[in-house]
């Protein structure tokens, strides 16, 4: 299986409201969508916001804010299920 290192690349948007954790998150998976998808599962929470100011949308799912990349590190092991590896709960 594959190692995805997923950074934020835009705190700012207000969108990473309704996200738990707003750091880089190592997930095993076996292609993009799957890691954003076991993101967004660990990471997504709901949001109160005032009326017509605006839904917030998980960022987890939008790779407009949070870049992917496979990558290879001897402390992760890639052999397992799909699942956050880092951070561990």
């Amino acid at each position: 299986m594959t190692l995805w290192k997923l950074t934020p690349i835009d705190l700012l948007d207000p969108n990473w409201e309704a996200s738990s954790h707003r750091g880089t998150a190592i997930v095993r998976a076996p292609d993009e969508a799957a890691a954003r998808a076991v993101a967004a599962e660990a990471f997504d929470v709901a949001t109160r916001f005032p009326p017509g100011v605006g839904v917030r949308v998980p960022p987890w799912t939008r790779a407009s804010l949070f870049k992917a990349e496979q990558f290879t590190d001897r402390r992760y092991d890639s052999q397992g299920a799909t699942q956050v590896l880092d951070p561990a709960f």
